[in-house]
């Protein structure tokens, strides 16, 4: 008995040194690629025609327009604002799943936004397109974001409204 408990955490030691040694084949292509930076990213915010509650009324994507690929670890902050005035953040949406994306060139990830754009009968908005608000996208885990301006399908600028208290993001899915 005392042979083979000594036997295992030998042959384990042996199987760890001979594949450290051997390496695993892949050379350094298995190294976590950087966090996804503004200065890599295209942001595009598009509008959605609707009004049901259920379907987002915008989408909101990033291409990766560097040379290297990305990480894309978390929700981007989203910041829709009038001056110092009114404003409405947006949080990723109860349930939505963990955001792990390895972005490489030329490719897109594109989160749904659900929010409410249009006002109820009798209601106002929080931050109304009347004064055309600005909109600030921020890559997860950076400090530096880049001004986005909302359009229609077709490519055409939109005024951008929130009439809820905050803007969801959810789930990504990679184009």
């Amino acid at each position: 008995m005392a042979r083979r408990t000594l036997a295992v955490p030998a042959l384990g030691l042996l199987v760890l040194l001979g594949t450290a040694a051997c390496g695993n084949g892949h050379g350094s292509s298995d190294a976590r690629p950087a966090v996804c930076r503004a200065s890599q990213l295209g942001w595009k915010m598009t509008r959605l025609p609707g009004k049901q509650q259920t379907t987002p009324s915008a989408t909101l994507s990033a291409e990766n327009k560097g040379s290297a690929s990305c990480a894309f670890d978390g929700y981007p902050g989203i910041d829709v604002y009038i001056g110092k005035g009114p404003s409405a953040d947006g949080k990723p949406k109860k349930g939505a799943t963990p955001v792990h994306v390895e972005l490489n060139p030329g490719h897109t990830v594109e989160f749904p936004l659900f929010y409410e754009a249009t006002a109820a009968p009798g209601g106002s908005c929080e931050v109304s397109a009347e004064y055309d608000p600005s909109i600030t996208v921020v890559p997860p885990h950076t400090e530096d974001g880049s001004v986005v301006k909302m359009t229609d399908a077709k490519g055409r600028h939109v005024r951008a409204q929130v009439c809820g208290v905050g803007i969801e993001l959810g789930s990504p899915q990679l184009r």
